[in-house]
């Protein structure tokens, strides 16, 4: 028997927001906070009303909440990991902006000269360089200040890899998520 368009609500939904968790994974490669996506969908959804009787849309005020709570956690932890890569390795202040301006500045040329994947590769190195090159400089004038030789080149590799892992782990943490949440619909389709 054929079932009517407000029946079948809850399934258009889970799908719907199984392909926005697939176009979430684009954006997050391109330098984008993409998993916020499925969170803002479910929170339209909800402040729509939609959803007839008999569908499991009702369940929206609260997965909207949980959606984009995990997306700003995943966002903080990219942050957090970013920051604490560099600190372990006792980065300076100029060497920590250096990683966030670097790593935003390679996204935007990566997607120039290589559209879509060019970001996630833009991004990773210019997270090293500008790690690299802010700690560099902050090293150099230390040592112009104080007079004094320093392994001041080692450093500044040791920060531009430590920022560059960071930063590496806070994509997985933003792409794991964004997969946990494309499971989750993709099971609600069918259970």
């Amino acid at each position: 028997m054929m079932q009517s368009l407000s029946e079948q609500a809850d399934f258009f939904y889970y799908l719907f927001q199984s392909i926005l968790c697939l176009v979430s994974l684009l954006v997050i490669t391109i330098g984008l906070p993409g998993q916020i996506l499925p969170g803002l969908a479910a929170l339209v959804v909800w402040l729509l009303g939609w959803g007839g009787e008999g569908t499991h849309l009702p369940a929206v005020s609260e997965e909207w909440w949980i959606l984009l709570g995990g997306a700003a956690l995943a966002e903080l932890v990219e942050f957090v990991s970013g920051w604490l890569g560099g600190q372990s390795v006792g980065s300076t202040r100029q060497g920590s902006v250096g990683a966030m301006l670097g790593g935003f500045i390679g996204g935007i040329l990566g997607n120039l000269m290589v559209p879509l994947i060019g970001g996630i590769f833009g991004i990773l190195g210019g997270t090293f360089a500008g790690a690299y090159l802010g700690e560099k400089r902050a090293l150099e004038q230390q040592q112009h200040d104080s007079k004094a030789s320093s392994g001041d080149q080692e450093q500044a590799v040791k920060v531009g890899v430590a920022s560059l892992i960071g930063r590496i782990l806070g994509l997985m943490a933003k792409m794991g998520f964004t997969m946990i949440c494309l499971l989750y619909f993709i099971l609600s389709i069918f259970f």
